[in-house]
């Protein structure tokens, strides 16, 4: 479960963004927060709108980066291309380590190239609330820490803490031979993949599946995830159905080694049943069957989606029907929580969403973004935004700061 998430000086953000998702106190849609064993509530849903180029996707991209800096040094120490600590040390390893790009910093600031690019994140994962800091130059790491604390517990302790001075640990990880581990390497990577250490496994272990799913790139309509078991692709179609999509039900061909060969779709036509290829089918549903599965797959198993652009060719009716899966407790049992981008203005408004579930990337006169939520915003005037407020009309009128250059255009006319 993500608590809180920060950044800066990561592409179009120079100074500092911060990602909440503690729940605020304010009376909308309380029965769909979800709330820990230590009585602690969190959102299950944010979108983040704002003008194209204000930051949106980079919020997602800055966390996926993270996660993908924690992930690949540890899958590729599983496979062999990384062994022991002299080969992340001194000696330069067979893997490069570091994502492919090193200049991550904002780019309209020349100081920034030599500034650190600094991320810190709070998360829950098997019964242990974390935080960890990361600072780069260049690839590089200058700071790494790591702390954690049993949920229910007030003080949480350190699991170790690195910076050019040196390497601190707890007692969990006394006697290991860290001060080896080369500065482009991530610690935590290393200890979960060279030591069954529990507290660094539950650390390491939650970054697996924070993932984003661009739905910006055409490509992904011909993506489809298709589930296995004949039980689970019964209840797709089931949430086919019950978006008004004239599906009654799904055929999967396999070849000789098991892999899928081909998709089709049944409908229903005049009382007689028609099947279609899954590629000849629209690029929305083929849309829905890329996401769909990966959402029941996120709700069963109570983990993180990050979602950009989910709202692209999806009815808004559809797009709420995703949403409310992850706000519906009935349906949401294990604490999955769904981050998205949008530009759908038809569910910005009290039904679907708590203030605090909205949030807005704007730009300021330096080219850099900044992030904040809708239940934070406050008028020139220092008033609040009240929760009967038409979310959507005032956002495209400028109130809300992150200007999605749309209200001038309602002003245009027809020359001729």
């Amino acid at each position: 479960m993500l608590c809180q998430f920060t950044f800066s000086n990561y592409k179009s953000f120079k100074g500092e963004a911060f990602l909440d998702l503690f729940a605020e106190s304010i009376s909308e849609h309380k029965e769909s927060l979800i709330t820990d064993k230590d009585g602690q509530r969190f959102l299950p849903v944010i979108s983040i709108y704002g003008p194209n180029g204000g930051g949106k996707s980079t919020v997602l991209d800055a966390l996926d980066y993270l996660g993908r800096f924690v992930n690949v040094p540890i899958f590729m120490m599983q496979a062999g291309k990384v062994g022991s600590a002299d080969e992340v040390g001194e000696d330069e390893p067979p893997y490069q380590a570091v994502p492919p790009r090193k200049d991550i910093y904002f780019k309209f600031c020349e100081e920034c190239a030599e500034e650190p690019t600094e991320f810190e994140v709070l998360y829950r994962n098997l019964g242990y609330e974390f935080k960890y800091e990361l600072s780069l130059i260049h690839g590089n790491i200058i700071r790494e820490n790591l702390y954690g604390r049993e949920i229910g517990r007030r003080n949480a302790r350190v699991v170790f803490e690195r910076s050019d001075d040196g390497i601190e640990v707890g007692n969990e990880l006394k006697g290991l031979p860290l001060d080896k581990v080369r500065g482009s390497f991530p610690l935590i990577s290393y200890i979960s993949a060279a030591y069954d250490i529990e507290i660094v496994n539950k650390a390491a272990g939650w970054f697996r599946y924070a993932t984003v799913m661009n739905y910006d790139e055409p490509g992904k309509d011909h993506m489809a995830l298709i589930p296995k078991g004949e039980a689970i692709q019964k209840r797709m179609v089931a949430m086919l159905q019950e978006m008004d999509i004239n599906i009654s039900g799904m055929r999967v061909e396999y070849d000789e080694n098991g892999r899928i060969r081909e998709v089709f779709t049944r409908h229903s036509v005049g009382g007689k049943e028609h099947e279609l290829r899954l590629e000849d089918e629209s690029s929305g549903t083929r849309k829905l069957f890329s996401c769909l599965a990966r959402i029941n797959q996120y709700l069963e198993v109570g983990r993180l989606l990050l979602a950009d652009e989910l709202d692209a060719k999806l009815h808004p009716k559809i797009l709420r029907y995703i949403i409310e899966g992850f706000t519906d407790p009935s349906i949401n049992k294990n604490g999955a929580q769904l981050i998205l981008t949008s530009h759908d203005m038809v569910n910005m408004n009290p039904d679907v969403f708590r203030r605090d579930e909205i949030w807005f990337c704007s730009q300021d006169y330096d080219n850099s973004s900044n992030l904040y939520s809708l239940v934070s915003f406050s008028d020139e005037r220092g008033r609040k935004v009240r929760k009967d407020e038409i979310y959507s009309k005032r956002y495209l009128e400028g109130h809300y700061g992150a200007d999605p250059y749309i209200a001038r255009g309602l002003d245009w006319e027809v020359d001729g």
